[in-house]
């Protein structure tokens, strides 16, 4: 037999999956901001790529600790 899913839970479903949806479009934000304020500083400064790189990597390690912390709150 199979089983439906309460009004709750499917309400509970969609709830996270648009929390993630939004935690997604935040990360690409946020590393899309990082990257082009490298090219920003690259340009500004005269030098070639190097803030690129620090910037870029600031930007994945920024989103993923926002993720993260968006996950724990899904989870309580």
């Amino acid at each position: 037999m199979s089983q439906q899913k309460s009004p709750k839970n499917i309400k509970n479903s969609i709830n996270t999956a648009a929390r993630l949806s939004g935690s997604a479009i935040q990360m690409g934000v946020v590393i899309y901001l990082a990257v082009k304020g490298g090219q920003w500083l690259d340009g500004y400064f005269g030098t070639e790529k190097i803030f690129l790189a620090i910037c870029t990597i600031l930007g994945v390690a920024i989103s993923i600790y926002l993720v993260l912390q968006q996950l724990k709150r899904i989870n309580n």
